[in-house]
C-alpha cells in the first residue's frame, strides 16, 4: 500500500515538470446528504440512516495542459448513523459515528473559464469500528461539476459532486451497505 501511494506521489510530481500551467492547492468544507445503499433490500431487517454528516480536506491540482489537471488530496467525512433494530416485541434505536479518509485520483477539466467537471476513482479507508455497518474501506468512485471565481493568485469554488464508497470493498459482506453522498463543497485555492 505504501509503495502504491509512493508511485502515485512521484507520477504527480514528475509530470509537473511538464505542465504548461500554474499548479493549485484547495482547502474546503463541505455539507453532505448521506445513505447506506445495499443492492437487494433485506426485508424484515433493522435500518441504518445518517444524520449531521460533513466532509472536508485539501486538495492539490497538477496542471497538465492549460484546461486539464490531475487532482489528489485528502478528504476526511463524518457522519451519525442511527440505527433501528427490526420489528420485534421492542424496537431499539442506538447511534454510532462513522469516519472514512479518502484518496481521490481526479480528473479536472476547466471550462468556459467559470466552470470545470472533475472526477475518477478514490481510495476509502474507514477510520471508526462499526457492529452494525459493513467497513466501507475500498476502491470507490466520485464526480462533480463546480463552478469557481479566480482573484489574483485565489481561486473560490464551490463543487456540488457524488461519491460512492466501497464500489470495489477490501472485505466483501452479504448485501454490502456502501456509503453514497450527494455533498456540496466549498473551497478556496491558491495557484503557484
Amino acid at each position: 500500500m505504501k509503495k502504491l501511494l509512493l508511485s502515485l506521489f512521484l507520477l504527480f510530481f514528475s509530470l509537473s515538470a511538464f505542465a504548461q500551467t500554474q499548479n493549485e492547492v484547495r482547502l474546503y468544507f463541505g455539507f453532505t446528504n448521506s445513505d447506506l445503499l445495499r443492492s437487494e433490500e433485506i426485508t424484515g431487517g433493522g435500518s441504518a440512516d445518517i444524520e449531521n454528516s460533513y466532509e472536508f480536506g485539501f486538495r492539490y491540482l497538477l496542471s497538465v495542459t492549460d484546461n486539464l489537471s490531475l487532482e489528489t488530496g485528502l478528504n476526511y467525512w463524518r457522519g451519525d448513523v442511527l440505527i433501528t433494530s427490526a420489528p420485534m416485541p421492542e424496537q431499539t434505536t442506538r447511534s454510532e459515528e462513522l469516519q472514512t479518509t479518502s484518496i481521490p485520483i481526479f480528473a479536472n477539466y476547466n471550462f468556459l473559464d467559470y466552470f470545470f467537471v472533475n472526477g475518477g476513482p478514490v481510495m476509502d479507508f474507514q477510520g471508526s469500528e462499526s457492529e452494525s455497518v459493513d467497513p466501507q474501506a475500498g476502491i470507490g468512485v466520485g464526480f462533480g461539476l463546480g463552478a469557481q471565481y479566480a482573484f489574483n493568485n485565489f481561486n473560490f469554488y464551490v463543487n456540488p459532486n457524488f461519491r460512492r464508497y466501497a464500489v470495489i470493498p477490501f472485505e466483501e459482506k452479504n448485501f454490502h451497505q456502501k456509503l453514497t453522498t450527494f455533498g456540496i463543497q466549498l473551497g478556496v485555492g491558491y495557484k503557484f
